[in-house]
């Protein structure tokens, strides 16, 4: 299951999208499951393709890398106090991001896979209300098996 080291953390503080990186990477890291070049890998893959994207009410952010990064598949998830500022993807425009989806998968197949179960899940306004209440850990894989995003 892509939660199962639970790499998910609520409310934290990061000076920068680059500080949000680094910390969720760095978590992912420290669960085993990507290598010591993924991080670097992160932060040099944002800088040159944005994944911030606006939704109806909160921006959110899905950071990803190659898949020779990444030990064991899985999802780190985080909620930052206040937000940072992140470029959308498509047009560049800066914008505000609450709400952090790092993925770590090992085929380019699952990973785009992801992405549109991700895109369903931001359209769902309730989900995303649903995202940004959420306190606990077991909630929280409770609300992804709901919205299809993990079995």
């Amino acid at each position: 299951m892509l939660f199962d080291k639970k790499v998910i953390l609520f409310d934290q503080d990061a000076s920068s999208n680059t500080d949000a990186l680094t910390q969720l990477a760095n978590h992912l890291h420290d669960a085993g499951v990507v290598t010591s070049e993924y991080k670097d890998a992160i932060l040099k893959r944002e800088a040159s393709f944005s994944t911030g994207l606006m939704t109806q009410t909160i921006g959110v952010a899905i950071p990803h890398c190659d898949p020779d990064k990444v030990v064991e598949p899985q999802i780190g998830f985080m909620r930052l106090k206040e937000p940072v500022t992140f470029h959308q993807m498509g047009d560049n425009a800066e914008i505000q991001v609450k709400v952090l989806f790092m993925l770590a998968l090992k085929k380019s197949d699952d990973q785009l896979t992801m992405l549109q179960k991700l895109m369903a899940l931001f359209q769902n306004q309730e989900a995303m209300d649903a995202v940004q209440k959420v306190t606990s850990v077991d909630e929280f894989i409770d609300l992804m098996k709901q919205n299809e995003i993990v079995k």
